[in-house]
């Protein structure tokens, strides 16, 4: 399998995290599999080869459509059975209601088409992303279709930005009082505007980004007991009951077995 990150350029990384595609052979008999788990990012994709379907562990199955899918709490199954490619990108949840004007609170755990989006300009993004001559040209569509939604950003609520941005590339270890005080508002306050801005209450939040922090790390010779104390859990309990919440997988059959990662967001089957 062919798979590649893309970082965006700078004046779009404070709400591009970087674009992705993928593209492999699959069959009845092999096919490709990702298991999707608990993040805190929104994601736009598109298949642009093959069909990819998608379950959310409902047990109900549908397939893949060009569109954004929301931040989740939970965690999901993507497979193909045919040769595929795939392309898409992941946003800073706040870059929802700052460039479309969208609560990120109205996306979590759900998804939707860009054509019910953004009307006829989301059908002549999709076009141009399916005809694309390759996925360089895919991040130049994408990037330009950003910068026009970024002329008419609503930039407001810095101080919270700046503390979802901070939570977002490391582990937590402010108190929601102390973010709630840098951002001059109470905690209430900032608990609602910091759900409107990622889909989360800052504490599932919190919990999401320290359980994705888990994930691609080398454990070897270490217990569950020593990696819950390593990373903040209250105990080994909490930290498999978490683990199993957000992946679908107890711990210790995940970090014992080789896997293939896909980024922070989960792993592949192939």
């Amino acid at each position: 399998m062919n798979f590649k990150v893309i970082f965006p350029e700078k004046h779009l990384a404070n709400y591009v995290r970087f674009f992705w595609f993928a593209e492999g052979n699959a069959s009845i008999n092999q096919p490709y599999i990702h298991n999707a788990f608990a993040y805190t990012y929104p994601e736009f994709s598109f298949c642009y080869k093959g069909q990819f379907h998608y379950n959310c562990g409902s047990g109900f199955e549908t397939t893949l459509f060009p569109g954004i899918y929301g931040q989740t709490q939970t965690f999901s199954k993507v497979n193909s059975k045919s040769e595929f490619g795939i392309f898409g990108f992941y946003l800073y949840a706040h870059a929802l209601p700052q460039l479309f004007h969208l609560p990120a609170n109205e996306l979590t755990d759900q998804a939707v088409d860009t054509k019910t989006l953004f009307g006829k300009q989301g059908e002549i993004l999709e076009e141009k992303i399916m005809l694309a001559s390759g996925n360089y040209e895919r991040v130049r569509i994408v990037s330009g279709f950003l910068e026009e939604k970024l002329k008419n950003a609503r930039i407001n609520c810095t101080n919270i930005i700046s503390s979802i941005m901070a939570i977002s590339n490391s582990c937590p270890t402010d108190s929601i009082k102390s973010l709630a005080e840098n951002s001059f508002l109470s905690v209430r306050q900032f608990e609602r505007r910091f759900k409107e801005f990622t889909g989360f209450r800052p504490k599932l939040f919190f919990r999401i980004r320290r359980f994705n922090s888990l994930l691609n790390k080398s454990f070897e010779g270490k217990s569950l007991a020593q990696i819950a104390y390593e990373y903040g859990y209250y105990d080994q309990s909490h930290f498999i009951h978490d683990f199993k919440n957000f992946s679908g997988y107890n711990p210790g059959d995940y970090f014992d077995q080789k896997t293939i990662a896909a980024t922070d967001r989960g792993t592949v089957e192939y």
